[in-house]
This record gives structure tokens, C-alpha cells and sequence, in this order.
């Protein structure tokens, strides 16, 4: 039981260490031209060499800098020093890539130049002509690797637009309006009406002589016959002739007024 508390204190400890406020905290180290870990004189330079004793830093998702005692640390306009000043406002665009290197806007170069205070170097972004006896250094991180400046964004591959050489990709056009349905074919019916004509033709009727009262009938003997192998010739009718002749006959079977 007593194991497991002193662990958990150690542990409480290391986290308080490496996090403060919701950002990640480090210890730097310079390496390169000078090597050594970095401290802070009591106005807030940050220098390696000198004696000093090791400083703490903390990072934020934008890439600023405070030092422990809350002193926003930036690079100054003159001389491009990287110090910490009370009261200033942290200079974004600080990074620590994955292997722990310190960067600013991208760039992992920085030089030491000399004090002369006690063979302390302070700390630069970029060499200038108002410092001397300069060294390349690098700047290494002991924690918070993948932290600071770009940490946070993400690129999301976005597929092109233009389709590759060769190649076409139709595209579908919305129809405007719904589609209408087309009106029924226009249809002509030709009527044909057959009239028949039937001309009237004059038909022989025989006359059938009825004895008078008066009249003693007289015996007539056969009629002659026709000779043999001789027929009367009948005339062609038309069509319509039985209908004229039965049409005829009912009307001459009427009975008078009507």
C-alpha cells in the first residue's frame, strides 16, 4: 500500500511537470555548435552555458511560449532573441516536431552568440550583425513531441475536380420541367357508302282472258306446243327485278283506298 502511494505521487508530480494550464511542458537542451541545457537569468534570457540552473517552458496549441514564472517568451524585433519578459505577450508560431526538435515558423535553425558574462551564449533565431562569436545550435525538447504551432490541424485529401487526360466524366443535366405526355395521334376515317342502282326494266305480264257471263265458253284445245328441241329464249332480269315484282304484287294485292 505504501508502494502504490509513493507511485502515484511520482506520477501526480510528473504530470504537473509536464502539463500546466492545459499546456505541455518541456525542458530544452541545445546541441550543435554549443551543447547544454538551457536556463534563465532572472530578467528571463534564456542561455546556454553560464551555470545556470535548468529552465521550464510550456507550449500552447498556437505555438507560444511562457516560461515557470508565467513570463511570455519572444523573439525580439532588433536582434531576433528568444527571451522571456514579464508582461509580454507570448510570440506564436513555435512547433516540436515528433523527434523533440524545437522550431519556429518552421525553420529548426538557431545560433548561440557570446555574452561575456560568464561564458554564457544567449539564444537567436537568425544571426545578426549587432552579436558576435555566434554558433549553430539546435534546440531539443525532453517532452510534448508533436506539440505547439499546426498541431492541432489535420489536411484532409480532397479528390480533384478534373478529370485525368483521356478520360471524360459525363455530366447529368436535372431536367427543367416534368416530362409531358404527347398528345394522341390525329386519325382520319374514311367512310365509303356503295349505292346500288338497280334500273327498272318492263317485264311482260300475260293476260289472262276471263270468260264473260255472257259469252258461252268456248273449249280451246292444247296450245300449241313448241317444237322440239326449240325453247323460247328468256329475257335476262336484273337483280332487283324480284324485288320489284314482289313489291308490284303487294301493292296490287291492296284492297281500294288504301
Amino acid at each position: 500500500m505504501r508502494n502504490f502511494a509513493t507511485v502515484a505521487a511520482f506520477a501526480a508530480g510528473a504530470n504537473a511537470l509536464v502539463s500546466r494550464g492545459g499546456n505541455c511542458c518541456f525542458h530544452l537542451k541545445a546541441t550543435g555548435g554549443a551543447s547544454g541545457t538551457i536556463g534563465q537569468l532572472d530578467d528571463g534570457q534564456n542561455r546556454v552555458y553560464g551555470g545556470l540552473s535548468e529552465a521550464q517552458f510550456c507550449i500552447d496549441s498556437n505555438g507560444a511560449i511562457t516560461d515557470e514564472n508565467g513570463r511570455g517568451c519572444i523573439v525580439t524585433d532588433d536582434t531576433t532573441q528568444f527571451q522571456c519578459d514579464s508582461g509580454a505577450t507570448a510570440t506564436p508560431g513555435f512547433s516540436i516536431n515528433s523527434q523533440g526538435q524545437l522550431s519556429y515558423n518552421g525553420d529548426s535553425g538557431f545560433v548561440a552568440c557570446a555574452t561575456g558574462q560568464n561564458g554564457g551564449m544567449n539564444l537567436y533565431t537568425t544571426e545578426s550583425d549587432k552579436v558576435t562569436q555566434c554558433k549553430d545550435i539546435s534546440l531539443m525538447a525532453d517532452s510534448c513531441s508533436g506539440s505547439g504551432s499546426g498541431s492541432s490541424s489535420s489536411s484532409v485529401a480532397v479528390p480533384s475536380s478534373t478529370p485525368g487526360a483521356g478520360h471524360s466524366s459525363p455530366v447529368p443535366v436535372p431536367s427543367s420541367s416534368a416530362s409531358v405526355p404527347a398528345p394522341p395521334a390525329k386519325t382520319t376515317v374514311h367512310t365509303t357508302m356503295t349505292t346500288t342502282y338497280c334500273p327498272e326494266t318492263e317485264s311482260t305480264v300475260p293476260v289472262v282472258t276471263v270468260p264473260s257471263s255472257s259469252t258461252p265458253a268456248v273449249p280451246t284445245g292444247p296450245a300449241p306446243s313448241q317444237p322440239a328441241g326449240s325453247e323460247t329464249p328468256s329475257s335476262p332480269q336484273p337483280l332487283c327485278a324480284g324485288l320489284q315484282h314482289s313489291r308490284g304484287s303487294f301493292f296490287s294485292a291492296l284492297p281500294d283506298g288504301y
